[in-house]
């Protein structure tokens, strides 16, 4: 297998994985990319480092949404070390109205990752999303309303945001078994444990999705 074919088999496996919710394609860029997306809406512009882009870009655009992208694949082209992804894009906004845009991205590879991308889309979509009113709905970092326990269905772990910015999650019997920071933007948050590994989540709907976990606000 050549090197555009395993570039090709990385991105269909990354986006299979991501209309199952199992991972973000996000995962396979560098902590250094360089993402360009195109046209003239508030978001066109080039981001320097995966950070950059998801705080600036990708955190407030799924503010304005009440459900995740749903994606569906239209096609995977590759050649040398670069990768070709058309994909569609359907969400339900914060106002009840579709999302829908069709995208094409140039993924530029070096050793298995991605270093570069252009993203091709209608940026009219996203200049309406931007124009959302903000007083439509608050994001949860503005209304605090993510301070409080967290709880599994089936109760086994349980999760407390403190008013300090630090958390504490019990598993089953066992009392803090992870403590650590945490950070909330918008309906974003990301942790940071006490021993050194990181995680993140989104709310949704007053419930946090985290680490493949479903939690709920205990009242």
């Amino acid at each position: 297998m050549n090197q555009a074919e395993r570039n090709k088999n990385t991105v269909k496996l990354a986006f299979e994985k991501w209309t199952t919710s199992e991972s973000s394609f996000f995962d396979l860029l560098t902590n250094n990319v360089e993402w360009t997306v195109t046209g003239k809406s508030p978001y066109s512009g080039v981001y320097k480092g995966k950070n950059d882009f998801i705080q600036k870009a990708v955190i407030p655009i799924t503010s304005k949404l009440k459900t995740n992208i749903k994606p569906a694949l239209i096609a995977i082209t590759a050649e040398d070390d670069v990768v070709w992804l058309n994909w569609k894009g359907t969400a339900t906004t914060i106002t009840d109205e579709t999302y829908e845009n069709h995208y094409a991205w140039m993924l530029i590879f070096k050793n298995d990752s991605i270093v570069k991308v252009t993203a091709f889309l209608d940026t009219y979509e996203l200049s309406k999303l931007k124009d959302m009113s903000n007083n439509i709905i608050e994001t949860i970092e503005e209304s605090k309303a993510y301070i409080g326990m967290w709880v599994t269905e089936d109760g086994n772990i349980r999760h407390e945001l403190l008013p300090n910015k630090r958390y504490d999650e019990a598993r089953g019997n066992k009392k803090s078994a992870y403590q650590g920071d945490y950070k909330v933007i918008g309906n974003h948050i990301d942790y940071k444990d006490d021993t050194g590994f990181t995680a993140d989540g989104e709310f949704k709907n007053g419930i946090l999705y985290h680490a493949g976990m479903i939690l709920y606000k205990e009242n």
